[in-house]
This record gives C-alpha cells, structure tokens and sequence, in this order.
C-alpha cells in the first residue's frame, strides 16, 4: 500500500498565514498505466506548525507552492 506522509509547516513564519497550492497523487494514482495522470490540485490557508497529511502513490510524489496572505 501507499505511504501516508506527514509534512511540518513548522518552517514558516510564525503569526502569519500562508495560502498553499497543493499538487498531489489522485485517488488510485499509479506510475504503471493511465492511473499516472491522476493528480489533484488543492488550495487551502494554513500557519506555522499546521501538518499536511499527504498521500503518496507508488512512484508518485507531491508539489506545495506556499505564499503568504497578509
């Protein structure tokens, strides 16, 4: 099965909050076959400390772009 990986946000700067673009493996993703294609993009606010819980499928990965709101 695919790993389940847990990302610290504990890198940003404190006391302020921070819009993340998420790119990450879709629901059955796989490098073998059409299934690699299969990616989702997210956006969500996040801080300092917040953890990001992060799928990952086999041979797949994951890309953050992280900007700061205020």
């Amino acid at each position: 099965s695919a790993p389940q990986r847990l990302l610290s946000l504990d890198f940003l700067e404190a006391g302020k909050r921070w819009g993340a673009e998420v790119y990450r493996d879709g629901d059955g993703a796989d490098y073998r076959g059409d299934a690699r294609f299969r990616v989702v993009h997210e956006e969500r606010t996040v801080s300092a400390g917040d953890v990001l819980s992060l799928w990952l499928a086999p041979g797949g990965g994951f890309a953050i772009r992280l900007l700061p709101l205020e």
